[in-house]
């Protein structure tokens, strides 16, 4: 998704979350409070990571990229 339909989406209401692994294992954010990706959070292992952002995903209102 581009940085245009990224802003439509958010502009609707949603937040987009991103797993990342370097340089630490994280999720990251883009919000309304967010307009650029930042840390929502790090962890000590990716099966953490992953535990957590499943849990986000049953939000309806977020997505990921």
């Amino acid at each position: 998704m581009d940085a245009n339909s990224q802003k439509k989406v958010i502009d609707a209401g949603f937040r987009i979350i991103r797993a990342e692994d370097e340089p630490a294992i994280r999720i990251k954010i883009k919000d309304m409070c967010h307009h650029d990706w930042s840390t929502l959070e790090r962890f000590p292992s990716k099966a953490a990571r992953d535990r957590y952002m499943k849990n986000l995903l049953e939000d309806n209102m977020i997505i990921t990229d």
